[in-house]
């Protein structure tokens, strides 16, 4: 991703340097894509509030990371899989972790006098990790 999108990429996600260092660091890769379908094979709405959301970010360094020295040695059907139990074993405490933070959030917000309904129908669909597909599969 060369500087002028990265750019945008922090202008629309602002204060989420994480976004920015996973298309940094991962955008020229073919894991990063790969990690993508898996999770989108595993749970369609992972980047949305109600699942990994703010937190997907951390989630894909923490496993793009763990396997660095080890996704060019293996064939993209053996990264599938490591992906695969990565997301089987990892995926639902993570998500719980974000839950847990959230509701912490919403019930600020409450406290403030905010609807409940209306915060969780603002926050649950919000996309927080924007996918950039790449022909790179």
């Amino acid at each position: 991703m060369d500087e002028i999108e990265l750019e945008k990429l922090a202008t629309a996600y602002a204060g989420q340097e994480d976004v920015i260092q996973v298309y940094r660091d991962w955008d020229d890769t073919v894991y990063l894509q790969e990690l993508f379908s898996a999770l989108e094979r595993y749970e369609p709405e992972w980047n949305k509030e109600k699942e990994l959301g703010s937190w997907a970010a951390e989630f894909i360094l923490d496993i793009l990371q763990e396997g660095e020295s080890e996704w060019e040695d293996m064939t993209k059907e053996e990264r599938t899989k490591r992906f695969d139990e990565l997301l089987d074993e990892r995926y639902e405490d993570f998500r719980s972790g974000h839950q847990f933070a959230r509701i912490n959030n919403i019930n600020l917000c409450l406290q403030e006098g905010e609807d409940l309904d209306a915060v969780l129908a603002e926050s649950d669909e919000k996309i927080r990790f924007p996918v950039i597909r790449k022909d790179k599969l």
